[in-house]
């Protein structure tokens, strides 16, 4: 996360920030939170502790890689390398949550059918989202495979294609989906089921439309669309359980400020796309996505699992958690203000607002962590 930071306070490129901020910081965060989370949700547990290990390992070599090739450009050894390393990675990961799945469903084959079963029919819809999750990871990683050996697939081979893959079609349709669960269990707050179902298929459906047809119309501003209403939706979500809640924990700040930031990013791809918006602009959709929505999501979710408050080091308080989450959300919102009005001092004054609330937040939960 601090590399991301550094990369947009130094104007890097948008490949080079979908590499740092993507495939470094954001996903292997997600991959821990379906560890720890998807196989709980179905009653089961991983059959084993080795293979996480393995697929970090894998990832993160791969990353490594294709940043390196990226900085040095003409390295196609280290395309090929990054692209497979990667790629084996995702496939232990795939068939990590594989077996607890498959597990459950032979156990009870109606455990994935929203409309099955007891609990309420949201819960439900959010659990049966998340193989949906899993199929557009996979799908995006058949679109970076294609990039380095030249076949297609029906997403085309293009990076942008399997970024949207990645990022809109398992990260944020994992926050959505997941995030349902984890509010009513933090904050005691059932979301509305309609807005819940609302949120849940708009976001499942938009990815698909977005890789398959990226920047072609009509498709792709539907797909825009749907990812607008999913994020307005996602937005009044966490309204609704910060309205109704009597529970004050700091990292419910984070996850507002993510769906602020993820809206006004899908917003703004949007008012490219019908053209209301200049296209110079999307530099902006990108910055957003990545500090304005994942990251602060992301930490707010860590301060709600780790709250630093139970720390016993210098700085372990609400106040100083909420001043990381603040410098993160003030400095996507000033660096987007100067690359609206073309101030790069103001551009500059916002991505290191998001450095010192990225390094605030490291310090806080690596002190927490390590006890």
């Amino acid at each position: 996360m601090v590399a991301l930071q550094g990369a947009v306070l130094f104007d890097a490129s948008y490949r080079l920030l979908a590499l740092v901020g993507l495939f470094g910081a954001v996903l292997p965060m997600v991959f821990g939170m379906a560890y720890l989370l998807f196989p709980s949700y179905l009653g089961r547990t991983l059959s084993t502790q080795r293979l996480p290990g393995v697929q970090f390992l894998l990832t993160y070599a791969g990353a490594g890689l294709l940043i390196g090739h990226e900085l040095l450009d003409s390295r196609a050894a280290l395309l090929l390398a990054g692209v497979l390393s990667w790629s084996l990675g995702i496939a232990v990961f795939v068939g990590t949550l594989l077996r607890p799945v498959a597990a459950a469903i032979a156990a009870e084959p109606s455990v994935l059918l929203p409309w099955a079963g007891d609990e309420q029919r949201s819960t439900r819809l959010a659990t049966a989202m998340l193989p949906v999750a899993v199929g557009y990871l996979v799908a995006g990683t058949a679109a970076l495979l294609s990039t380095a050996f030249g076949f297609s697939t029906p997403f085309g081979g293009t990076f942008p294609s399997a970024v949207h893959l990645y990022g809109a079609g398992f990260a944020a349709l994992l926050i959505f989906a997941l995030g349902m669960r984890l509010l009513t269990g933090f904050f005691h707050v059932t979301p509305p089921t309609g807005l819940s179902w609302f949120v849940l298929v708009c976001g499942g459906v938009a990815p698909f439309l977005l890789a398959a047809s990226f920047w072609r119309p009509p498709w792709f501003l539907v797909g825009a669309g749907l990812e607008v209403l999913a994020m307005l939706g996602y937005a009044a979500l966490i309204g609704v359980v910060a309205f109704r809640t009597d529970r004050r924990r700091v990292g419910l700040y984070g996850v507002a400020v993510g769906a602020i930031g993820g809206l006004s990013a899908v917003a703004v791809a949007f008012g490219v796309g019908v053209g209301i918006v200049d296209f110079a602009v999307i530099s902006v959709h990108v910055s957003l996505v990545l500090t304005g929505f994942l990251v602060p999501t992301i930490v707010g979710y860590a301060y709600l699992f780790f709250p630093v408050t139970t720390g016993q080091f210098r700085g372990a308080t609400e106040s100083a958690a909420l001043a990381t989450i603040a410098a993160l959300g003030l400095g996507a919102l000033v660096r987007a203000l100067g690359a609206v009005v073309g101030l790069a001092p103001l551009r500059a004054a916002g991505a290191g607002l998001g450095l010192l609330g990225t390094v605030g937040y490291v310090y806080l939960l690596g002190r927490r962590l390590l006890g």
